[in-house]
């Protein structure tokens, strides 16, 4: 009865069909390390995944995710949620939302939280553990501060030779400074709106780098502007237009036809 149980568990898990769950993904890297507390992770499995999107947060990066939570709201569920869900999209995409379970200070002119050794073996262990227990391709998307995260991971991928990793990347309201050098050789979707008012997260910021990329990167690229949407009466590095506040039909939509593109 054990193993029939236990069948039944990883059939869930590989088709699909489980349901959204909070899974802590173990801290095993042999460094040191701030915290040796697991990575927390926010899974909305994907009713017929072809790939798996691990999302990393701007901000702090630090949701406080507990195991007993059982869904997401605001940005996460009107951008990112749908990619899983066979009623709004294909189903093709596990979302997994990482949380990191200490604070990344957003810095003055650059996060340099998002360059530590920890925090960058984290991610490497989330991408490891979804890659391995679904057997698709991992996608990476870094959000505002987590576009730093995501430029700082690739380059270490590049000095350690691992860029198998990953099969491709989202650049979303990129923080400004997170760019990819002249060697990166990968398919990345750039995503920005067009009333974007966060200073440190410009629009100009992404088109230079995906015009660099556009000159060095044979792999498939593309920049999406959305458009339309509502401001709130909030931080504008935290909300309104810098979220998709109102649109995020037209972020997800462009998320998934470029990632799940034949």
């Amino acid at each position: 009865m054990r193993f029939l149980w236990a069948y039944f568990f990883a059939l869930a898990f590989s088709t699909g069909w489980a349901s959204a769950q909070v899974i802590p993904v173990a801290f095993t890297a042999h460094i040191a390390a701030e915290s040796l507390e697991s990575t927390y992770t926010f899974l909305w499995p994907g009713s017929s995944p072809k790939a798996t999107l691990i999302f990393i947060p701007g901000g702090e990066g630090r949701l406080g995710l507990t195991p007993e939570r059982k869904n997401l709201g605001g940005f996460y569920a009107a951008t990112l949620k749908p990619l899983s869900d066979s009623n709004l999209s294909s189903g093709g995409l596990n979302v997994v939302v990482f949380d990191s379970p200490v604070p990344l200070p957003v810095g003055t002119n650059y996060p340099v939280s998002r360059t530590s050794t920890e925090h960058l073996a984290r991610i490497e262990s989330v991408v490891r553990y979804y890659k391995a227990n679904y057997g698709v391709p991992v996608w990476l998307m870094g959000h505002s501060n987590g576009a730093v995260s995501l430029t700082e991971f690739y380059s270490m991928l590049q000095r350690e030779n691992k860029t198998d990793l990953i099969a491709g990347a989202v650049y979303s309201s990129a923080r400004n400074g997170a760019r990819f050098d002249s060697k990166t050789q990968l398919p990345i979707l750039f995503l920005a709106h067009e009333q974007d008012g966060c200073a440190k997260s410009t629009n100009y910021n992404s088109r230079r780098v995906f015009e660099e990329q556009r000159s060095s990167n044979k792999q498939p690229l593309n920049y999406v502007l959305i458009r339309g949407g509502e401001a709130q009466a909030q931080d504008v590095c935290s909300s309104g237009f810098h979220m998709f506040y109102g649109v995020g039909p037209q972020a997800y939509q462009a998320i998934e036809a470029f990632i799940l593109k034949p």
